[in-house]
């Protein structure tokens, strides 16, 4: 399968065939180690006290410090530290990553093109997934979904108001969507795509009122106007444009049904159970006729 995109100079690049839109592992893939150290350690010093008086009432005396007054009623408060230690944890790894994210895009300032092995804008782009990894894995799983909309828009992802987004990956660069859209389940929508020794990183834009089906891929530079649904288990080409008020299926998309009301529907399901009901009849009357 054959796919056009821009590449930094103007020209156009032909890529033979789709491959894999994941990363390497780099040496830079150790940030994850500083960012769950660092909110082990924020843990840590927040709940050095606490774990204190446990250990006094326990043993009798105090870990560390002097004596000090405790309650044996501390003991019930274990269970709501440990569920508010899971929240504190998450917002101290996301606040680092969101900080060192925003100092790459300062050192590396990210932009669209075709990218070589080993270059710059290559390593860069590795950087910045390894950086949002542990932080994105973490808001999907508290249950709060607003979470992950919320440190999207923090990275640099442009999500409107009333978007359901928390059903798949999402690239947390380059990309654009607008209220009041709707994502399925396992859907991928990739800014950059890898494609043996290049790296293609496209913005995507999907529109307003717009539906993503299940099981389904947007590639780098996909436009989705308003209103715009891609069919399940679908998956666009490098920068397709899906018009709006059309339902795209295809794999690659190459097909467009319309959109129509639902007084339409119900007026062409009428006819159609209409046209079933009077065949019955005939077939009705045909096997009485053979009957008699």
């Amino acid at each position: 399968m054959s796919e056009v995109t821009g590449s930094p100079n103007g020209k156009e690049d032909e890529v033979e065939f789709l491959s894999t839109s994941g990363v390497y592992k780099t040496p830079f893939s150790i940030i994850i180690i500083f960012q769950l150290f660092l909110g082990g350690l924020v843990l840590l010093i927040t709940n050095l006290w606490f774990y204190n008086h446990l250990y006094t009432l326990l043993i009798g005396r105090p870990f560390f410090g002097f004596d000090h007054v405790v309650a044996w009623w501390e003991w019930l408060l274990l269970p709501l530290n440990i569920y508010l230690n899971l929240y504190l944890f998450s917002f101290s790894v996301i606040f680092f990553s969101v900080i060192v994210f925003k100092s790459l895009n300062w050192i590396s300032p990210p932009r669209e093109g075709v990218f070589e092995k080993g270059s710059k804008d290559w390593k860069y782009m590795h950087r910045r997934f390894w950086t949002a990894y542990l932080p994105l894995w973490l808001v999907r799983a508290l249950p709060l979904p607003w979470l992950d909309i919320a440190v999207y828009n923090f990275l640099g992802v442009k999500i409107g108001r009333m978007v359901v987004a928390y059903e798949g990956y999402i690239d947390p660069l380059f990309i654009e969507i607008g209220s009041q859209t709707m994502t399925s389940l396992h859907i991928c929508i990739f800014s950059h795509l890898i494609y043996h020794d290049k790296v293609i990183i496209k913005k995507i834009k999907v529109g307003k009122n717009c539906i993503v089906g299940p099981h389904t891929i947007l590639f780098p530079g996909t436009i989705m106007e308003d209103e715009a649904i891609l069919g399940a288990n679908s998956y666009t080409k490098i920068g397709q444009k899906l018009d709006g008020k059309q339902i795209h299926i295809g794999r690659p998309v190459n097909m467009k049904l319309p959109l129509q009301s639902l007084e339409k529907s119900r007026e062409k399901a009428g006819k159609f159970f209409k046209i079933a009901d009077a065949d019955r009849v005939k077939l009705d009357k045909t096997a009485g006729g053979g009957d008699e």
